[in-house]
């Protein structure tokens, strides 16, 4: 097995486990009230603040096995 095939499992799980984790998100009405009110708080978008943490969130679980994978998407952001 050559690294490209390697480089592809190893893809697909992480492209199985977002696609998991995406279709598990289940937002109730007052959390998302407390995300507008945070995101009017900070004066952003909320479509970017949840964004961000998406990402954040997403890159912790990812790299949780293999520390390489990591990227900070918050570096920067929002205070």
């Amino acid at each position: 097995m050559s690294n490209y095939d390697i480089d592809e499992i190893e893809r697909k799980e992480r492209y199985e486990r977002f696609d998991h984790a995406i279709n598990c998100i289940d937002i109730s009405p007052v959390t998302m009230l407390a995300f507008e009110r945070i995101a009017k708080k900070k004066d952003i978008p909320l479509k970017d603040l949840i964004e961000t943490w998406l990402l954040d969130s997403l890159d912790r679980e990812l790299s949780k096995e293999d520390k390489q994978l990591e990227f900070s998407f918050m570096e920067g952001r929002y205070g």
